[in-house]
């Protein structure tokens, strides 16, 4: 049995977005904090390793569909991060959004305040829209949940 790559990098780039998602909002202050028993040390630790991870995920992610265009290869990958439209169009867009402000975040820290709130409110605003956006992604394909034999049971009452 072999492994598909895009099966291993959605499994992937979801453990470590989870990771991002709990250890952000748990730096969000007290509404949050809970998350992660308010040691926002730690969670900052975690949000900063599981970043950079997340970062070289999607930088992988980008030249394999380069690689892809570049080859004309015009096959769906079903469990592909970014792809051409929809989903995974929003998808690369928010991610984008995200290093971007996440990036500003990280090295403006000490230089210009003005930058790094504002990248914190888009950063904030943009990982509530993502994070209603996976519960979305993850209620819309349930139906790969569904076994087989009972899909096919479901059809044949619907005839």
């Amino acid at each position: 049995m072999s492994i598909r790559f895009d099966f291993v990098m959605h499994w992937l780039w979801a453990i470590v977005w989870a990771l991002l998602a709990i250890s952000g909002f748990s730096m969000v202050g007290a509404k949050y904090g809970w998350l992660l028993d308010f040691d926002y040390g730690t969670a900052d630790y975690i949000h900063r390793i599981s970043a950079a991870i997340f970062v070289l995920l999607t930088f992988i992610s980008m030249f394999y569909e380069v690689f892809r265009n570049i080859r004309n290869d015009t096959s769906k990958l079903a469990w592909f991060i970014f792809g051409r439209s929809g989903y995974q169009l929003f998808t690369f867009i928010t991610t984008l959004i995200l290093i971007i402000t996440g990036a500003l975040i990280w090295i403006c820290n000490e230089f210009d305040m003005g930058a790094v709130g504002f990248a914190l409110l888009i950063h904030e605003y943009i990982s509530y829209i993502a994070l209603a956006s996976v519960i979305w992604h993850i209620y819309k394909k349930c139906h790969a949940l569904i076994w087989p034999k009972k899909k096919a049971i479901e059809e044949k009452v619907r005839l």
